[in-house]
């Protein structure tokens, strides 16, 4: 039996190894080639390759339980394929529809290592201030003049070597950690896959000021108790969310004396659509460097043309627009501008209460605008408070357009980029004549026809975090979650809670797969492999046992059975015991050190077959 703790040496000589077969494979297009058919060129390719094969083409019975547990876990961990074969497809899925039912002890415990999770938004100001200010943060007074917005916080990722993060990064760091190892280690898969799904469609650049602080209570107390339950509850949540009042200004909404005639009423157009597909950021501070435009948009703060000049009191459209475009009706949904102000005059006065030192939500009457209001035709009458944004809120979350906006993206999480439409209407009228049962409408989705055909399946891209986390949990892999992996995680491509639009990132393929991309995630798969990120590892002997001494052949068969649940394409297969054969020179990796199991490991975890759910 060879030693399973590889010494330097044979660590270069993995990575030696890897560097060439990655040569060999991209030049011979097993990596490159299917994605930038079937995935680069989505948009061309992604019609003629659904009539090819048949949304109503079904899986066999070993294919569908792969799609259940590729779909609604971030990945199987040994036995999970069994244990869902012996209780059979729809056991499995509602016992992930009822997580209250699953002891997760083990993840929890893991998680309350991690003080700042524990903390309400007020400690962690007090604990974390910002590095410049020190002790002087903790004892800061609300200003007299009331709350002003905080300047957004560099959130650079510290040097390599540099592991210590302190002040509000260390928080988010924490936030961070929370959500990969929870998605490596929870029993309640189906919960974690939403909670990461409404913390996108609810999107907060957590960095942007005060809600560095803020984000932590908005993804445990806002977001997670109702990532299944009722969407108009979610809704509602998030609107008094402080974090979501801040992100989007409406903290800062209130009457003008003199409305409307400051605010005069446009029509959407065409150059709105533009613009929104070409985002350049709603406050002041540059997009991603991967996103930003040459040109910036100039700040909100300057005036627009048909608006009138900024003053220190007045309506601010951000949080509205946002509402109506991202959060409910979607960008085709029938809303008009007049819709946008009217809706935000509803959500005057919903404010938070010292903002810089942690506060809770807070309706303050004084900004309230007390007119008459008319939203998507729906009259409102003067001289109410509260009670506008709470009707608003009702009738977004019940319109037609927001079941059919809600359902098409669930549809394109869990089933494909560019869902059938049968299948998104039947889940829109589910959500709304079960007025926005989230758990309802999954049901729908995951016991459909469409879900289990020869389309759906293996057709969606793993984002960074699931091929992270799917990786980890194949191999039975250990990880802290700690800022090399959090670092792997960003350079793929998705840097958590640091995404400036609130669009959040969006769930296709090309989001997550170009030439630079790949490399980076083939990059991952070989330090995976070779235990090179600190913090996490792979224990060889627990993962492969007897297997370990097998042929070439053999092994490699084990390992795909562990990672895709399956055999290799020939191609693949080929490619790899090639290079494998190529690096050892012996047909068989008896008595040798454990490098060629992680060659194939890693080159396994490169291939399109394992970058695919």
């Amino acid at each position: 039996m060879f030693s399973l703790n590889p010494a330097r040496k044979a660590v270069r000589e993995v990575r030696e190894l890897f560097a060439a077969w990655v040569i060999g494979f991209l030049a011979a297009s097993l990596i490159i080639q299917p994605f930038s058919g079937s995935l680069l060129a989505v948009k061309k390719a992604s019609a003629p390759l659904r009539e090819e094969a048949g949304w109503s083409e079904p899986l066999n019975d070993d294919q569908k339980a792969l799609q259940l547990l590729d779909r609604i876990t971030f990945g199987a961990r040994p036995g999970d394929l069994e244990r869902l074969r012996g209780m059979g497809l729809a056991a499995f899925l509602d016992e992930q529809l009822h997580p209250e039912r699953l002891d997760d002890a083990a993840v929890e415990a893991k998680v309350a290592a991690l003080p700042t999770l524990q903390m309400s938004p007020e400690e962690l100001v007090e604990n974390y201030p910002p590095p410049k200010q020190g002790t002087q943060a903790k004892r800061e007074q609300p200003s007299a003049k009331g709350n002003r917005a905080t300047p957004t916080m560099s959130m650079q990722a510290p040097k390599p070597g540099a592991m210590e993060v302190e002040g509000p990064r260390r928080v988010i760091m924490e936030l961070a950690q929370e959500e990969v190892l929870r998605a490596v280690y929870s029993r309640r898969q189906l919960q974690e896959i939403m909670v990461q799904f409404w913390m996108n469609h609810f999107n907060i650049f957590a960095p942007k000021g005060a809600d560095a602080w803020l984000t932590t209570s908005f993804e445990r107390d806002t977001i997670r108790p109702r990532a299944l339950g009722k969407f108009e509850d979610l809704l509602a949540a998030t609107a008094k969310s402080p974090a979501m009042l801040f992100y989007l200004d409406n903290w800062m909404s209130a009457s003008p004396k003199d409305y409307p005639q400051q605010h005069p009423y446009r029509n959407p157009s065409a150059g709105r659509r533009r613009a929104r597909r070409h985002y350049y950021g709603l406050f002041g501070y540059p997009r991603p460097r991967m996103f930003a435009p040459r040109t910036s948009r100039p700040p909100l703060s300057a005036p627009r043309a048909g608006h009138a000049k900024k003053t220190s009191r007045g309506l601010n459209e951000n949080y509205a627009r946002e509402l109506m475009e991202l959060h409910t009706l979607g960008v085709e949904g029938g809303y008009t501008q007049k819709d946008v102000i009217e809706l935000a005059r509803c959500l005057t006065g919903w404010t938070i209460d010292r903002p810089r030192q942690g506060g809770g939500y807070v309706f303050r009457p004084q900004m309230h605008d007390f007119g008459s209001k008319v939203v998507l035709d729906h009259k409102l009458k003067s001289g109410h408070g509260i009670e506008d944004g709470t009707k608003v809120l009702h009738i977004l979350a019940h319109h037609p357009a927001t079941a059919h906006f809600i359902s098409l993206k669930l549809c394109r999480r869990f089933v494909a980029d560019d869902p059938p439409p049968e299948l998104v209407e039947r889940a829109s009228q589910t959500f709304l004549k079960s007025g926005g049962d989230i758990r309802a409408v999954l049901k729908v989705i995951l016991t459909s026809p469409e879900f289990y055909s020869q389309a759906a399946f293996r057709s969606k891209v793993k984002s960074p975090l699931e091929l992270v986390a799917s990786s980890l949990r194949a191999l039975d892999g250990q990880t802290d979650a700690g800022v090399p992996t959090l670092q792997m995680i960003a350079r793929m491509g998705q840097p958590m809670f640091q995404f400036q639009a609130p669009t959040g990132f969006p769930d296709r393929a090309s989001t997550w797969i170009n030439p630079g991309s790949l490399l980076t995630r083939i990059n991952f798969a070989a330090g995976l492999a070779a235990n090179r990120i600190q913090g996490t590892a792979i224990d060889w002997n627990r993962a492969m046992g007897a297997d370990a001494n097998a042929p070439e052949e053999s092994v490699l068969d084990n390992l795909a059975r562990r990672l895709v649940g399956g055999e290799l394409s020939g191609p693949t297969r080929k490619a790899i015991l090639a290079k494998v054969g190529e690096g050892s020179g012996a047909s068989s990796i008896r008595h040798e050190t454990p490098r060629e199991i992680a060659l194939m490991a890693g080159m396994v975890m490169a291939s399109p077959e394992f970058q695919r759910r």
